[in-house]
């Protein structure tokens, strides 16, 4: 039995029509060459467009289960539709597949907004998280529920070579005594929102990271890997709709553990996946990080 899968496009392209047989004519796939954990197929049906995630190991086989478990689970609770995944077996490997959602990244605009297009999608990302961090913790899915500092803590087990825990502590503590624990994103940057064509959020994706945390988590994800101006328009619209004063030094603790996390992650894939095309916001932030941390 297999344990992973591995970029072979001529298998993968058969899974993908083998599932979508008798239900779609799939007329092209490409591979998303920017896939992280996953080997990530965009395949285009006669009907409708579709995306494939293929573990490349156990853990992220793992993080595809949670994925799907997690969006089942948030169906229906946000005000921004999240994808309708399907977990799916070929050979006893995982993988899933769901109907894409049309928009683009929003770090692929951020720089290009006007002063409100950046107020509109900061409303539209302080609704969902706002609808987000009010659910019961107690109501995740038990099989899937935990800490985002154990998920991130766990994640480490993938890479090679050294990895300081150190790193961790704080945002440890942050969790321990938390302003407001809650089920949060977990990996909330903006390369995982969905903007349509008039720049308003259509979609959020990927949440294999959903753990329960400080709701100052996901604040601080996406500032970490967002523009100044949008990162702070967020926030105020945040606090605006909760009524909530957000805590600097908090969301500055998640950035500060994210970059270190993203930093050894990115010399994971380099050295295990080559294949995988990292954007150049995040290797420059990766190796603006290395030369603070080696200094």
């Amino acid at each position: 039995m297999y344990q992973f899968f591995t970029p072979n496009e001529v298998e993968l392209t058969q899974v993908i029509h083998d599932t979508l047989k008798g239900q779609d004519n799939i007329t092209d796939v490409r591979t998303i060459k920017t896939g992280w954990t996953n080997i990530t197929m965009d395949a285009k049906g006669e009907k409708n467009s579709y995306i494939f995630r293929f573990p490349r190991n156990r853990f992220f086989a793992d993080m595809i289960t949670k994925d799907c478990v997690f969006c089942s689970f948030l169906a229906g609770k946000t005000h921004i539709p999240v994808p309708k995944m399907a977990l799916l077996f070929h050979q006893g490997r995982p993988f899933s597949c769901h109907a894409k959602i049309k928009g683009c990244a929003l770090d692929q605009r951020m720089n290009l907004l006007s002063p409100h297009e950046r107020k509109n999608i900061a409303a539209d990302i302080a609704s969902f998280l706002n609808d987000l961090h009010n659910l019961s913790p107690d109501s995740m899915p038990t099989d899937i529920r935990e800490t985002l500092n154990d998920f991130l803590v766990n994640l480490a087990s993938v890479h090679n070579g050294d990895y300081d825990f150190r790193f961790h502590n704080a945002f440890a503590k942050m969790e321990q005594n938390p302003s407001r624990e809650c089920i949060v994103h977990g990996d909330f940057h903006p390369g995982n929102i969905l903007v349509d064509d008039n720049n308003r959020v259509c979609g959020i994706i990927d949440f294999a990271f959903a753990s329960v945390s400080d709701y100052h988590a996901d604040l601080g994800r996406f500032v970490g890997r967002s523009e100044e101006k949008l990162a702070n328009t967020v926030i105020q619209a945040y606090q605006d709709l909760t009524q909530t004063a957000c805590d600097r030094n908090r969301i500055q603790i998640t950035v500060d553990l994210f970059h270190y996390v993203e930093y050894k992650y990115v010399q994971y894939m380099q050295a295990s996946h080559p294949e995988i095309i990292i954007p150049r916001s995040v290797l420059k932030m990766s190796a603006d990080y290395a030369q603070n941390y080696l200094n």
